[in-house]
């Protein structure tokens, strides 16, 4: 069970994540849920979220590695076709598994192989580019114009509320600066935490990636800061709050009238 979110901000990219691994038997009855890290920087220069069976993730990030030198060098679809390329070696063997187990375990055979991968990195001439890939290993570049994108269980619950705080805070037609997409980072997964029914729990993960000087720079953010930026939304939502206290209607509303007696 597992949220993702990234950010396409003006001056880098910003991921954050919940901490939950649930532990499950073949047959899928679940056991127990421990905290993982689930954002991996690899090289210090790309960072590797992925939603999904925790070994292929180790796979995926793997991959990464071995290439993450060659990746600086290629425009942004040729990294697409490049990772592309690595991630389905692994996710071939698994889908072919997953195939031949389909008889005996059912549509928990299904669930080994469902992932979704989030990488932030710096494509050629130090352009910052997040890209999802999907079960099959599908790129999708994620533009200026959407800016985010949010992988897992959670996607349902965050999509609406990352669209909410672009419409609220961001320029339109801009990308929101770090300050603004750590804050909308972190506000999301705190209402996914506090409103999924199950397998979303804390504590918030965050990383980040720039440009420093002309080389890529990825790092997780410290426990310290990530309260920084968690003590910044409980201030929006306490501001909300007082919005609504502020706006009360000066008088008791009126009763509804009763209905005439027959």
């Amino acid at each position: 069970m597992t949220l993702i979110i990234g950010i396409k901000c003006s001056g880098g990219l910003v991921l954050g994540a919940d901490s939950a691994a649930t532990m499950s038997t073949a047959t899928g009855l679940e056991t127990i849920v421990q905290p993982m890290p689930k954002l991996e920087v690899v090289k210090d220069k790309i960072i590797v979220g992925v939603s999904g069976p925790v070994g292929l993730g180790q796979l995926y990030t793997d991959r990464v590695d071995k290439v993450c030198d060659d990746i600086g060098n290629r425009d942004a679809p040729e990294v697409c076709r490049k990772l592309r390329n690595e991630f389905i070696q692994d996710a071939q063997i698994a889908f072919q598994m997953a195939s031949l187990a389909l008889n005996v375990l059912g549509p928990q055979a299904r669930v080994s192989v469902t992932s979704s991968t989030l990488v932030a990195l710096a494509a050629k001439n130090n352009e910052l580019q997040l890209i999802e890939f999907d079960s099959q290993c599908n790129p999708e570049i994620i533009s200026p114009d959407i800016a985010f994108s949010s992988i897992g269980i959670g996607k349902s619950i965050a999509d609406p509320f990352l669209a909410l705080i672009k419409h609220l805070f961001w320029k339109e037609h801009h990308l929101p600066s770090m300050s603004d997409g750590n804050f909308a980072v972190v506000w999301t997964l705190q209402h996914a935490i506090n409103t999924a029914p199950s397998g979303i729990r804390g504590p918030i993960q965050m990383a980040v990636l720039t440009i420093e000087g002309k080389q890529p720079k990825a790092r997780k953010l410290t426990r310290e800061e990530v309260v920084e930026h968690e003590e910044n939304a409980s201030h929006a939502e306490d501001y909300f709050r007082k919005y609504k206290e502020e706006h009360k209607p000066s008088a008791e509303e009126p009763e509804p009238p009763q209905p005439p007696k027959q």
